[in-house]
């Protein structure tokens, strides 16, 4: 799966911030979440976008709400240039399916369908004849509405999706979802059941939960952000600050370098350590001038800055150069 230059299940962890309608409509401050997400060292940015009437029935509250966030054509294309500017990818979490073609053709990276519509059979069918790559949000879901969908899609041909696990327990006034219910094992098993990429949609409050999601597995990160908690906008309980975000990627960064290290190497300052911590082959009597030495002779003690107490067996049978002291180091010189 390709992302403009992004290869998804390849080298880095993609990483989504998330607005999350932070903007409630106002455009000058959508364009200044780009600002902040592409100082983070995010790759992409998500906005929700909605057309109330392709969203909620009339006579619900939430039509009112969602008409007020609309942004026009015409901005909706000037988020998308500018934060290809700002060096982000614009992926859209479409509420509406109209949007889809709008969006495609002025040139989004990709998209993310919302877990509410994982069971939505109109937006499943556009998204998946646009021609753009996708995600399968799967907060909410159960196993056999992700084979539905999956069914679905799969019915048409060269389509590019991953999937992303997560859940959702705002609606219910939680605080976000405690670590041990985020589900991190089943990233493995979607990636071998639908061999695709799969990534983790983060609503916990933690700045380490994505880094835990990129060791589970995970390909792709969507997380919260906001200005600050302080103003309590949409999911302000999972958001991070922009300061913890940059925190919250470098970390992804740094477990995926541990990762991507296949053989055993030292980290920087081991060294030290083994020189202190190991031991080295010490005289166990006086030895003078002349003598053989026998494994009775030696033995292994700290530190270890003498001969490794691996190389044993060469220091057994030399001659003795060099008086050496009990309870010595021995060195090289004093042998031969």
């Amino acid at each position: 799966m390709e992302i403009n230059k992004h290869k998804i299940g390849k080298g880095n962890p993609y990483f989504v911030i998330e607005e999350g309608q932070f903007n409630l409509g106002d455009f000058k401050k959508a364009i200044k979440m780009i600002d902040i997400a592409s100082e983070t060292g995010a790759d992409a940015i998500e906005f929700q976008l909605a057309i109330a009437s392709d969203f909620y029935i009339k006579s619900h509250k939430g039509y009112e709400l969602y008409r007020k966030r609309e942004f026009s054509e015409t901005q909706l294309g000037e988020l998308i240039d500018y934060s290809n500017e700002k060096g982000l990818d614009l992926v859209v979490a479409p509420l509406s399916s109209k949007l889809i073609n709008i969006m495609a053709k002025k040139g989004c990276a990709a998209f993310n369908i919302n877990a509410s519509d994982l069971v939505n059979p109109d937006m499943l069918d556009m998204v998946s004849e646009v021609g753009k790559p996708f995600f399968l949000s799967l907060l909410l879901a159960e196993e056999e509405e992700i084979e539905w969908a999956i069914n679905r899609i799969s019915k048409r041909k060269n389509i590019q999706f991953g999937l992303l696990l997560g859940q959702h327990t705002m609606a219910s006034g939680g605080h976000g979802v405690d670590l041990k219910h985020t589900n991190l094992g089943f990233i493995n098993t979607l990636k071998q059941r639908y061999g695709v990429p799969v990534g983790f949609i983060d609503h916990s409050s933690n700045i380490w939960s994505p880094a835990c999601a990129v060791a589970a597995g995970a390909d792709v990160i969507t997380k919260h952000i906001t200005t600050s908690r302080e103003e309590k906008g949409p999911d302000w309980q999972v958001c991070l600050e922009p300061e913890e975000m940059k925190k919250s990627i470098g970390l992804v960064k740094e477990i995926h370098v541990s990762l991507s290290s296949t053989e055993k190497t030292l980290a920087p300052g081991e060294n030290i350590d083994r020189s202190v911590m190991r031991r080295s082959i010490v005289s166990t009597r006086e030895l003078r001038v002349g003598e053989i030495i026998t494994r009775n002779d030696i033995a292994f003690k700290r530190p270890g800055t003498g001969i490794s107490s691996i190389e044993f067996n060469s220091v057994i049978g030399r001659t003795v150069f060099k008086t050496i002291k009990e309870d010595q180091l021995i060195t090289l010189d004093d042998i031969q």
